[in-house]
């Protein structure tokens, strides 16, 4: 389904000249009278953006945005866009609409096809905002949403100009006028920056080729330092227009076509900062949310949802490779004891403990994880039998070595059984790594029973038919 773009003006010839030159953005375009009328269409449409007239006469811009918001929260989808068209050369009313929060603010006289590439970029804007929140909204549903940072660091922020005086004076403007850090930056020693050198914004006043100018934003994005930075670009001549379009279309968060105007940037750069700092910690959440979904919160282990496609992925690699892959079950023995007689909350501290030596015995190698109640795996990617078995042996005697817990002054002591088993090098093509790896569990599942049936504390080894 086409998506909408509302038009909120007062004027009708304004709505319909707007109309017309929205054309070309193939979207359904729905219009109203004034703010409260298009709150109504919002509720009733949800449009992906709205283009309001900055003298609407019923309603300030910043109650439009709010009103905006909550009208979309309450149908449980994303709030659209909000951008302001001004009278034509009026700064003031451009200045006022940024100040008040508006997305984008552009005259009415805007070319059309920079009209258009901004409304493109507010478009990709929201659709990424829209996916960031679905996923956030999948991890607070799951229980890992934590409270945000209260404290943000300084932000980082380069200006790029054609010349190191023009980069150094316009730098001083906006730092005093954004109350930001700006510092100016060659052009070529930016896209030299190492990837730690991160920026969060990225300023490029492109005065004097202003094509060329646009034409950096690629390559600022394939840089590892410039890669996420929010990029805003300021171009002016005879083609500035033209310039600042291709800019938006080539990944630009914001374009400026005009003379540089220290205030309105500073706006400008505010806004994208603060669009950044929510995109890079929603996108924390995520990265937070994936790793608590793979990990044993009790041991900090990885967890069977990891462990199980993980060893999958390890026999593929070693048919890949022709290398050998050994695996490790352990078990606790006599857990039920520990809790029965200790409780519970004791048998938590216990398993804590051992996943603590099960780490200490295999030194940083293989990869472990708490796959059970009690029972732990390890695999060991090109670690032969013999290594292996020295492995199990070590692990078995690290946890035998002393007390795991003191319990109203009584020591606990607790044992494991280890069963092991190896996929042989070339022993399994790639395509068969999944049957390698069931069959490599299984194996070593026997040899735990093993292990289990000849008095446990031991470690017992698969052997393959001769």
């Amino acid at each position: 389904m086409t998506g909408t773009i509302l038009i909120a003006d007062s004027v009708a010839t304004r709505r319909i000249a707007l109309r017309a030159r929205l054309a070309p953005a193939f979207r359904r375009v729905a219009l109203a009278t004034d703010a409260a009328e298009a709150l109504a269409a919002a509720r009733a449409e949800a449009p992906e953006v709205v283009l309001a007239a900055s003298d609407l006469p019923d309603m300030s811009l910043a109650d439009l945005r709010r009103g905006l918001a909550r009208a979309q929260g309450a149908a449980g989808a994303t709030a659209p866009a909000l951008a302001i068209v001004t009278p034509p050369e009026d700064r003031a009313a451009r200045l006022a609409a940024l100040a008040a929060g508006a997305d984008d603010a552009m005259p009415a006289a805007t070319p059309v096809a920079l009209m258009l590439a901004r409304l493109r970029r507010l478009l990709r804007e929201r659709e990424d905002a829209a996916e960031l929140q679905l996923h956030e909204a999948t991890r607070r549903a799951l229980g890992f949403a934590e409270p945000a940072p209260a404290f943000a660091p300084p932000a980082r922020v380069a200006l790029l100009a054609a010349d190191a005086g023009t980069a150094a004076a316009r730098a001083a403007a906006l730092s005093e006028t954004s109350g930001t850090r700006v510092r100016p930056l060659d052009r070529q020693a930016a896209l030299a920056l190492p990837p730690e050198a991160r920026l969060d914004a990225v300023v490029l006043a492109a005065d004097r080729g202003a094509a060329a100018g646009a034409a950096l934003v690629p390559a600022l994005r394939a840089q590892g330092a410039t890669r996420t930075a929010a990029l805003l670009v300021q171009t002016a001549g005879a083609r500035a227009e033209a310039a600042a379009a291709q800019a938006l279309d080539l990944g630009a968060q914001d374009a400026l076509a005009g003379p540089f105007d220290a205030e309105e940037l500073a706006l400008r750069l505010e806004a994208r900062l603060a669009a950044k700092r929510r995109a890079d910690r929603l996108r924390a959440d995520l990265r937070e949310g994936l790793d608590a979904a793979v990990t044993d919160p009790l041991t900090g282990l990885h967890n069977r949802r990891f462990a199980m496609p993980e060893l999958a992925r390890l026999a593929a690699e070693a048919a890949r490779e022709d290398r050998p892959l050994s695996l490790l079950l352990v078990d606790l023995d006599h857990f039920k004891a520990v809790n029965d007689a200790h409780g519970h909350a004791a048998g938590d501290r216990v398993l804590a403990e051992v996943a603590g030596r099960l780490r200490a015995a295999l030194g940083g190698a293989g990869v472990a994880a708490r796959i059970g109640g009690e029972e732990f795996l390890v695999a060991l990617p090109a670690t032969d039998a013999a290594g292996a078995e020295r492995v199990a042996q070590r692990l078995c005697a690290g946890v035998a070595a002393g007390p795991v817990l003191s319990v109203a002054g009584a020591e606990v002591s607790v044992t494991v059984s280890v069963g092991v088993a190896t996929l042989p090098a070339t022993a399994a093509t790639e395509e068969a790594a999944t049957h390698a790896a069931d069959a490599l569990f299984a194996q070593a599942d026997a040899a735990l029973y093993g292990a289990k049936a000849h008095g446990r504390n031991r470690v017992s080894a698969h052997r393959p038919a001769a």
